[in-house]
């Protein structure tokens, strides 16, 4: 069927099927739209990934990488590296004397706590970031299900009118059928044109973020690791530093 013939067909249907070829329309637009934004954004993430790990290093000065990852890189790897950081900086501050009160130093310096913290708080940053990048694929998993009983839909009332048609005019010849029954397959075959795309989109989506999630995976172990060695490094300088001070007033 050439595209005048189609574009003829829609607008000899009726009114509640061009309403359900509406709403096709409009879940399509909104599902490239989605998978588009997604696209970007998972790139961009991948990149910020990519930047932090490549600069991440077991020795590397702590406030040197807070600079790198997040004040000039960004994105969830720049966020997890942020929230790692306060988290390390809010337990260091414990060791300053005058920071905390004395009820609360034995708790906050325990070596078991800071560990524990540090991978709690990681964690969640990384389960923020991938629940934030997984938003909208709900609308694509709807889109796949809905689009096709839509366009059902209108196919069904389509053929409703069709036969309608038949009891009022008395004729049941193919030249009187035919041009009802291609006016409401339009609706089933639009749905599909909708659905089969979402569908091919969500699974693009949801592989790039399966991928994106164990590269994040990965950085919080490393981020891990760093904080825990810088936790260590940081709380024996400071210890010296308080222990000089004291020698020295005395």
């Amino acid at each position: 069927m050439s595209q005048i013939g189609v574009w003829q067909l829609i607008a000899a249907s009726s009114l509640f099927s061009k309403t359900i070829l509406f709403l096709l329309l409009l879940f399509s637009v909104a599902c490239w739209a989605i998978t588009l934004n997604k696209h970007w954004q998972l790139r961009a993430c991948l990149d910020s990934y990519m930047r932090a790990i490549n600069i991440l290093r077991p020795s590397a000065d702590l406030q040197t990488l807070y600079n790198k990852i997040v004040k000039e890189s960004g994105g969830p790897a720049g966020r997890i590296f942020e929230e790692g950081y306060l988290t390390l900086m809010a337990h260091l501050e414990t060791l300053v004397p005058g920071k905390t009160r004395p009820h609360e130093a034995g708790l906050l310096m325990s070596n078991h706590t800071v560990e524990r913290d540090l991978q709690l708080r990681l964690q969640t940053a990384m389960e923020n970031e991938i629940s934030h990048l997984s938003g909208g694929q709900g609308f694509l998993s709807t889109t796949t299900t809905i689009s096709p009983f839509l366009g059902l839909l209108g196919t069904v009332w389509g053929v409703m009118y069709t036969f309608l048609s038949i009891s009022q005019t008395g004729s049941a010849e193919l030249a009187v059928v035919a041009p009802g029954i291609a006016e409401a397959l339009i609706t089933t075959i639009a749905g599909l044109l909708v659905a089969i795309p979402a569908l091919m989109c969500n699974n693009y989506i949801s592989t790039r973020l399966a991928r994106l999630e164990d590269h994040l995976s990965r950085l919080q172990t490393e981020l891990n690791i760093y904080f825990t060695n810088s936790w260590f490094r940081e709380k024996a300088k400071i210890e010296a530093r308080v222990g000089y001070q004291r020698d020295a007033a005395r």
